[in-house]
């Protein structure tokens, strides 16, 4: 097996998502590249010494053996909430014996419109960050990703003529933009302001880039 552990030079995607979620042990976690019988995810687990050797098919696959390290070696659990600290013991735990474990499923969808608006409205990249770390060790591989849509529409409708005020007014105001983008409902709590849909652009940018990153679409 080729081993995605680098050095020299930045850290993989996997790595990187390590360090962010278990930074006392992730450089004592060794990440390993593992053929998938039949197509399928698959991961494994064992103890190499005083490290702890994850292999995976792809990113997300090593992403669901190291949760599975956490929660049932560490016993600790990833909230999807930023704010929510992840507790790990005082040394990390070894892996007796070898664990392997096959998907029983190609692709993972997660998420609905209707999240973006009772949950996700004033999310800064932090928390997306957080949400995104979640969804890799969980397995996930298709999330919905329609944050910043207005910024496309409102490019799109200018062009055909139609004035800023009207496009803005058009929109909703942020919490109810789900269900302007399901077509339930027009101009409630809008006008949108200029300022939310020009974050919302960039902040999708960095959204995709992670999750493309991790091997998500």
């Amino acid at each position: 097996a080729s081993v995605a552990k680098q050095t020299g030079g930045p850290p993989s995607a996997i790595q990187a998502l390590a360090h962010r979620v278990a930074p006392s042990f992730a450089d004592q976690l060794v990440f390993e590249n593992l053929p998938a019988p039949g197509g399928r995810d698959v991961f494994e687990l064992e103890q190499a010494g005083d490290r702890v050797v994850i292999r995976g098919n792809n990113t997300i696959a090593q992403g669901v053996g190291l949760n599975w390290f956490m929660k049932y070696y560490c016993h600790t659990s990833v909230s999807w909430y930023a704010a929510d600290p992840i507790e790990l013991p005082a040394t990390m735990p070894p892996v007796p014996g070898k664990i392997r474990r096959e998907c029983a499923v190609d692709t993972r969808f997660f998420l609905n419109y209707c999240t973006f608006g009772y949950t996700m409205p004033w999310w800064q990249w932090r928390d997306w960050e957080r949400l995104i770390d979640w969804m890799a060790l969980n397995g996930i591989t298709m999330p919905l990703a329609i944050t910043g849509q207005e910024a496309v529409w409102q490019k799109v409708w200018m062009d055909f003529g139609l004035s800023d005020d009207e496009v803005r007014g058009y929109f909703t105001g942020p919490a109810h933009l789900p269900w302007h983008r399901m077509g339930n409902i027009d101009h409630w709590d809008g006008p949108l302001p200029q300022s939310y849909i020009d974050h919302q652009r960039e902040l999708q940018k960095r959204i995709l880039a992670r999750e493309r990153e991790l091997g998500m679409t």
